[in-house]
């Protein structure tokens, strides 16, 4: 947790930071669009400012000689500006794959140490993550824009002890970059000798090499010569529908790819710390959302986000309210932030939002400013950053926000201050835990794997919906670090289609033994549960099932069982759907299709014509769904309100009301904190929130 400790901050106030970019007009020629700018965030809550200042070579050449492009002028400019208003300034320091803008828009190149090379060995943009050269150059950079750039105008805050602190947004989306020359080539080779031996390897491929030195860069590396670039180095959909020996091959690239980005991050954070011990680390891994993307996939590029919140002081990366078809979709934001409070090991962390989006959706003018960052509070964000103020060329543009929308947006970091002194701790409860479905998430890729890509989303969102809608906020998991299972009441598996690909022996068995020993397990089509619990499960055709009510679901995908206690069948031909399996103490309850899917689904499908007259109703409004009975059973949850966030903190209840209604809500104490500065204390309006005290 950070406190601001800018000039222009009045008490204890988190670390409000947004991101302002120059590269267009009229923030790149006028000073006084800048300075306009910068007075606006201010006004609107904000206490400093994140630069676009990538490793471009206008950047060095001034560190070097002091002479001036006009776009680092504008930045010194900037900074001035920052420093003027009682803001602070930090960088993004790092980008992806060097540099996207160069020569179209920036008019100077990126720089790089020693670039890779394609399969046709030819240089292209990235950096060889591997390259202690390289890293030692990103260092460089860091600490010369605090140098030459921000000076006196650094962003500075305090921790909880009082320890001063630079928030440093020092990588923004990196991206693994392959290289086919020797060195990369030699430097992958090394990682294999490492882990398989030639016998394993060649029965793993389905190959005969005598040595792995006869391995070709298309032998040993997905795709690299592929002509279409968006499905170069990822399986082709004949190798996800075969289940080929090449979607093992992807998995040992992934693999190595987290090896070398893991151990990229660990050398230059340490190195930043050795520089300087006030650097407080976060990086937007992702522009673009990391699990519900929709708009730029990024599942490619190679790190994990498990792996770098054990190395930066908050891991993060941009989300906001659309799910991966770009539909609007509130609970995308508390979903995607409890996997970043998953990877910062419930440590504090920073929440970074997406504001302004017109790109693909007019996201605000559905959602609400307030509801998406109190939904960030809930999750357990306290401090926050923000994309973009004037981001032209892909969207971020909440500077040109009207006044109804500045004025949600000040009132909602206002709230987010108030509350966040106000509410004490999110309480762990422990009550439901989802595993991440890493599996299908490291393997699936777009644009050869769309089916199973939106289906295991589908899943894992809807799941979560169910969930929350019953006043749960489940906890995320990561399937290595499941030994944390046993504090669970229940734990939900969903579907992860390419988990053949990446069995976990180790999962498997701690899945036993958290049922065994008493635990309720819910899943729907997770090859890992029918591994664990030796279950067999029949292809099924779709079809309607009796439960409560006749219900009609839309899944992906169906199976049956012809094993446990049978709580619902398929209307066709009365085979289980639904089947409760007891092991030991505890309990799996199997479902046989794509449960979250079904629950999320936005469409109601019509009824077969088999079925005639009969109504069968989709899973999300039938009047009791079966986890909603397995839990109130259980005693984890009681009835559930859809659209309803409710979350316990030590001195209180947040309620979040995503639905567009008004909705009944008590504090007990009759002391509350809302986004809405109407509110009575009863009467919540839509895309609004409230604290209740007590």
């Amino acid at each position: 947790m950070l406190f601001s400790t800018e000039r222009c901050v009045t008490g204890r106030r988190p670390a409000f930071m947004a991101w302002f970019g120059n590269f267009f007009e009229p923030y790149f020629s006028s000073r006084e669009a800048a300075r306009s700018g910068i007075e606006d965030l201010r006004r609107l809550g904000f206490n400093s400012i994140v630069l676009d200042s990538k490793l471009w070579s206008d950047f060095t050449h001034f560190f070097r000689t002091g002479e001036e492009s006009q776009y680092v002028a504008m930045q010194r400019c900037i900074a001035r500006c920052c420093r003027d208003n009682g803001m602070g300034v930090s960088f993004l320091a790092l980008f992806a794959i060097g540099d996207n803008l160069y020569p179209e828009i920036y008019d100077h190149p990126p720089e790089f140490v020693d670039q890779p090379v394609d399969f046709w060995q030819q240089p292209y943009r990235g950096y060889r993550h591997w390259s202690a050269a390289q890293a030692e150059e990103h260092v460089r950079h860091c600490l010369e824009l605090y140098r030459f750039i921000a000076g006196e105008a650094a962003a500075i805050a305090a921790d909880e002890t009082g320890r001063e602190r630079l928030p440093f947004y020092f990588y923004h989306s990196p991206i693994f970059s392959p290289s086919f020359d020797e060195d990369g080539r030699s430097h992958y080779l090394a990682w294999l000798r490492s882990r398989y031996t030639l016998e394993e390897l060649n029965d793993r491929y389905g190959t005969a090499f005598l040595s792995l030195d006869q391995m070709g860069a298309a032998d040993y590396w997905t795709n690299p010569a592929d002509p279409a670039e968006s499905s170069r180095y990822v399986p082709s959909t004949a190798d996800y529908e075969g289940r080929s020996a090449a979607i093992l091959r992807y998995a040992d690239n992934q693999a190595y790819k987290r090896q070398v980005m893991r151990d990229y991050f660990s050398r230059v954070a340490s190195r930043l710390r050795d520089e300087d011990q006030r650097f407080y680390l976060y990086a937007a891994l992702s522009q673009w959302k990391v699990f519900f993307s929709d708009y730029v996939h990024i599942q490619n590029r190679g790190w994990d986000l498990w792996d770098l919140g054990e190395i930066l002081d908050s891991p993060s990366f941009i989300t906001m309210p659309i799910d991966n078809r770009g539909y609007i979709e509130p609970y995308v934001v508390p979903c995607e932030m409890a996997m970043l409070r998953s990877a910062a090991r419930d440590r504090d962390f920073v929440g970074s939002l997406f504001l302004g989006r017109y790109m693909a959706n007019d996201i605000y003018a559905v959602c609400s400013p307030v509801e998406v960052i109190a939904s960030a509070f809930g999750a357990g964000a306290t401090d926050l950053y923000f994309y973009g103020y004037n981001g032209l060329d892909d969207g971020g543009n909440f500077g040109k926000w009207d006044v109804p929308e500045k004025d949600s947006l000040r009132r909602a970091l206002d709230w987010f201050a108030e509350v966040r002194e106000m509410a004490g701790r999110r309480v762990k409860t422990h009550r439901v835990a989802m595993i991440y479905p890493f599996a299908s998430y490291t393997l699936s890729a777009q644009p050869t794997d769309t089916r199973q890509y939106d289906a295991f989303r589908d899943d894992f969102l809807g799941w979560y919906r169910q969930l929350a809608d019953l006043g749960l906020n489940p906890d995320i998991i990561h399937p290595a670090h499941s030994g944390a299972l046993t504090s669970y009441d229940c734990v939900v598996v969903p579907a992860d289609p390419h988990y053949w690909a990446m069995r976990d022996d180790a999962f498997e068995g701690r899945l036993r033994a958290y049922v065994e020993n008493g635990g309720l397990l819910l899943h729907g089509m997770a090859e890992a549960v029918h591994h664990a619990f030796a279950m067999e499960v029949h292809p099924h055709r779709a079809d309607s099932f009796g439960w409560e009510e006749k219900v009609v679901t839309g899944s992906p995908g169906f199976v049956s069982y012809d094993s446990g206690d049978v709580q619902a069948r398929y209307l066709g031909d009365g085979k289980a759907v639904y089947a409760i399996h007891r092991f030991g103490r505890g309990a799996v309850h199997s479902f046989g299709f794509h449960y979250g899917a079904a629950y999320a689904s936005r469409e109601h499908l019509p009824v077969a014509r088999e079925y005639k007259k009969e109504n069968h109703y989709p899973l999300t409004i039938i009047g009791r769904t079966p986890v909603e009975r397995a839990l109130a059973e259980a005693g984890i949850a009681d009835r559930r309100r859809r659209g309803i966030e409710t979350i316990q903190f030590e001195r209180g209840m947040l309620v979040i009301n995503h639905t567009p209604y008004t909705v009944l809500v008590e504090a007990p104490s009759g002391r509350w904190l809302s986004t809405f500065e109407g509110f009575d204390g009863s009467h919540l309006p839509g895309r609004h929130a409230a604290f209740l005290l007590g």
